[in-house]
């Protein structure tokens, strides 16, 4: 098997819960620092004491600590983003903030002035779910609603009409990629993806494959997790995942689930040869990335069997045995169950010889700074690479004695409880580490990383270079030219269609080939009692459309228990019949197992999310409503 060209890393950049810049966040990581805390005042949309309860229950949570990024460092980052607009800024979401920011010192760490900044892409993970920005829109707009209906002859005042900046700062799935590429002026393609949990391994799966392709000659690729974190901390507690006493405690006997974090990780990539070329200072090499999904398990209870699928296909990329790793930065987030599965995975992969008692030190940098959700995978990496760097085998806290069944017991794995000195087991051979992230739902990723150690014959470069007389043009060209494999043809061998109110790929050819149009006056009521605010809004457009109709579904296609079907959203059910008709459509049967078969789905964020936050803002309506119009609630 041809080995692929490794992958240098030569920026780095991130913004963590108590840690600005990643020097401070390395300084954390040996100081055994816990970034957790108690959620602040006005950090929730109500008071955390009003959404607490000790006991699980609807709307609430049972734990109010959290791993989170001050506002003080927020402020300060906007203070650095003097080229964007001010008009926009203000109105941009602190996620956009963190991106842009992080994005722009990553990419300050290298040398670019050899790369067409046309042939520099970036891939951002960043999670679907309601920022601080998209909740406001539904407040203005669904809030107003119910003050117009509930008290029509009182004198509330009319909001404001959103402005167009307040609109993008709303969109959450599409824009931190190529907000960042149009903030640095980068060419070369942009795209922002949510793999759940895994999300940032993914990203910069997908960054390598653009280099080794040469289709990019250096990427920017990472994660970001910055929601409205009420979200997150509600979600956790309804599945029964969060940790009730705040505390993460990866393989610990007592951990009892995960803490929410947020923050954001970046990474600039290229080709080796092209950072030797550029003189650039080198974190570490990327010598292989395994991606799978489960085929079985649950949300909660992910599969052994998908996890090590993805390490296998890593080591077999890498051409490496997995007893020749010495730190593995494990996906750790605290929840027993799905602890106890990757450490079966990793005794899996291992085998039951061929390695000594304890001679991989493992953890997860969660238990510091919690799930960071798209941008664990980040923090785990940018962590890993740090530990290479200055050659130290880095600390997790809150681990004191595992399991009595624990999979640690006479394993190859320690739980690295203190920072200590990296020490060579080969002289001939790079410090090896690796990362696992996996996803909620069983998306799984592997990545395998070395030291760069120009001495060694394992990692030496194939080129030598003279920058006399570079020409980034010329250059350019040779990249685009010297692509080492060709792509096979792809054959489309099923698809299906729903358009408007187009319910079938049959519809939707015949009104093509008739030439008939599907915009349609947007339906009464579309927007479920809100129209007239929105039509504010608007400033009078879109009365017309290619509107859906309703979603229909036969029960038991997809297992999903019918009381279930109400609460998901309407473009999740669209998806779920759209691509089960395609593979009917390419003669597949549902549910087989297919290891070799993935899924990507393009999507745009759904606003029938934030109305969880419209939901909880009531509290705060009623007081409000009580106040201006005098009433006496409490009788």
């Amino acid at each position: 098997m041809r080995r692929k060209i490794p992958i240098a890393v030569v920026g780095m950049a991130g913004i963590f819960p108590g840690a600005p810049d990643i020097d401070i966040f390395w300084n954390n990581i040996i100081n055994k620092v816990d970034s957790s805390c108690e959620v602040p005042e006005g950090r929730w949309i109500v008071e955390p004491e009003f959404m607490y309860n000790p006991e699980p229950a609807p709307d609430k949570v049972y734990s109010k600590r959290a791993c989170l990024i001050n506002d003080d460092i927020l402020e300060s980052i906007k203070s650095d983003l003097k080229d964007i607009d001010k008009y926009i800024l203000d109105d941009l979401d602190p996620l956009f903030h963190l991106v842009l920011h992080t994005g722009k010192k990553a990419l300050s760490n290298c040398n670019t002035s050899t790369i067409n900044k046309e042939r520099i892409g970036t891939v951002i993970a960043a999670i679907a779910l309601p920022t601080d920005s998209s909740s406001s829109i539904t407040r203005k707009i669904i809030g107003k609603s119910f003050e117009e209906k509930l008290f029509k002859n009182s004198n509330f005042s009319t909001n404001k009409p959103l402005t167009a900046a307040q609109c993008l700062a709303g969109r959450v799935t599409s824009l931190p990629a190529s907000i960042l590429a149009k903030g640095l002026g980068l060419g070369g393609g942009s795209y922002t993806l949510d793999a759940a949990c895994a999300s940032s391994l993914y990203a910069v799966k997908l960054a390598c494959d653009e280099l080794h392709s040469h289709r990019a000659d250096a990427m920017l690729a990472g994660g970001i997790s910055r929601p409205e974190c009420l979200y997150t901390q509600v979600g956790f507690s309804q599945l029964r995942a969060l940790s009730p006493s705040g505390r993460c405690a990866p393989f610990d006997e007592k951990a009892d689930g995960l803490v929410v974090g947020e923050g954001t990780g970046i990474l600039v990539l290229k080709r080796l040869d092209d950072a030797l070329r550029d003189n650039d200072d080198i974190y570490g090499l990327i010598r292989g990335i395994g991606l799978s999904n489960d085929m079985s398990g649950n949300l909660l209870a992910p599969d052994t069997e998908g996890q090590v699928r993805a390490m296998h296909s890593a080591y077999l990329s890498a051409d490496w045995s997995p007893c020749e790793i010495d730190l593995i930065e494990c996906h750790g987030a605290g929840t027993p169950v799905g602890d106890t599965t990757e450490l079966h995975s990793l005794r899996n992969l291992w085998g039951e010889s061929g390695w000594s008692y304890e001679q991989c030190s493992i953890g997860s940098v969660k238990s510091m700074i919690g799930h960071l959700l798209t941008g664990a995978g980040a923090a785990g990496m940018i962590k890993t690479f740090l530990a290479l760097k200055h050659k130290i085998l880095p600390p997790s806290i809150n681990f004191n004695k595992a399991p009595k069944k624990s999979p640690l017991k006479n394993s190859p794995f320690r739980v690295q409880t203190e920072a200590e000195e990296w020490i060579r087991k080969n002289n001939e051979r790079p410090f090896r580490a690796a990362v696992s992230s996996f996803g909620f739902g069983g998306i799984n990723g592997h990545l395998l990383v070395e030291e760069w150690n120009p001495g060694s014959c394992d990692n030496k470069s194939t080129k030598i270079h003279n920058l006399k007389n570079y020409n980034i043009e010329t250059e350019t060209r040779k990249s685009q030219i010297s692509i080492p494999d060709s792509p096979p043809p792809v054959a489309i061998v099923g698809m299906d269609a729903v358009f408007g109110h187009l319910k079938s790929l049959k519809d939707f050819k015949e009104t093509i080939f008739k030439g008939s149009s599907i915009i349609r006056e947007r339906p009464e009521d579309r927007w479920k009692g809100c129209d007239n605010i929105a039509d504010r809004h608007l400033d009078g457009k879109l009365f017309y459309g290619a509107f859906m109709d309703k979603i229909a579904l036969t029960i038991g296609d997809f297992h999903i228990p019918p009381n279930e079907i109400p609460d998901m959203l309407p473009q999740h059910l669209l998806m779920l019949k759209v691509s089960s008709n395609a593979m009917k459509d390419a003669g597949l049967v549902n549910r087989e197992k297919r290891h070799r078969m993935g899924v990507i789905i393009g999507m745009e964020f759904d606003y029938e999310a934030t109305n969880y936050h419209t939901r909880w803002n009531l509290y705060n309506l009623v007081q409000k409503w009580k106040k201006r119009l005098g009433l006496n609630l409490d009788k």
